[in-house]
């Protein structure tokens, strides 16, 4: 045990450590489809730490790597610029490999969570107005486009309607969702508000939705 603490033997470990995490790194932001494998792998060991992916993009390992090469580092410097001993400075240099390791996880974490927050969710325009950019066709028989605000962006999107078809121009409003298709109907096919007999507008959202389905079940029945 006294060996591994003996600085000469700890600082050559610190140079290997530093030399091959480093490699594997650059190996890894270079030609990272040979590694991708282990990769993923790692991912889902790392979910304790809050940095399991979803969407399977990696990162894990990467993470593991920059932990390593700065506590390699951490170590070679420690030797080389200051006069703390051997334990102190295998200390220091894993807790400066430790921090780096979870700030790494927390990063990436974060990037991937804006990344996803930026794909465009169609589920998300369900109880919203939008207008009709290209007709859609009668009962379901085929797709038309609308125009809506989601995500604080304006997307062009594929609908259809169970009723009546309807013109380019018209505002609609969003029921349902399914593969990407959004259901709608006219603007003018929702019940009135019974206090002043007017529609509901796009800031009434949630009564808008609740009379649509409730209008949507008794036709049903």
């Amino acid at each position: 045990m006294s060996g591994l603490f003996s600085g000469s033997a700890l600082e050559m470990f610190c140079w290997g450590l530093a030399l091959f995490s480093t490699t594997l790194l650059v190996l890894k932001l270079t030609v990272g489809t040979l590694l991708d494998g282990l990769d993923g792998h790692l991912d889902g060991h790392l979910a304790i730490f809050g940095a399991d992916d979803p969407s399977g993009a990696g990162g894990g390992l990467k993470a593991i790597l920059v932990g390593l090469m700065v506590t390699g580092w951490s170590g070679v410097i420690c030797f080389q610029l200051t006069r703390l001993s051997p334990l102190m400075v295998l200390v220091t240099a894993l807790s400066a490999g430790v921090m780096t390791f979870t700030s790494a996880v927390w990063l990436l974490r974060r990037v991937r969570h804006l990344e996803s927050d930026g794909t465009l969710q169609p589920a998300n325009a369900i109880g919203r107005f939008g207008t009709v950019y290209l007709t859609i066709p009668a009962q379901g028989s085929g797709t038309g486009q609308i125009q809506i605000e989601i995500q604080g962006r304006l997307a062009t999107l594929e609908a259809i309607t169970d009723g009546p078809a309807i013109p380019t121009g018209t505002r609609v409003f969003v029921i349902d969702t399914g593969q990407g298709v959004l259901r709608v109907l006219p603007e003018q096919a929702l019940d009135p508000l019974p206090e002043t007999g007017a529609h509901p507008s796009a800031s009434d959202v949630p009564v808008a939705s609740h009379r649509t389905s409730n209008s949507v079940t008794t036709s049903s029945t």
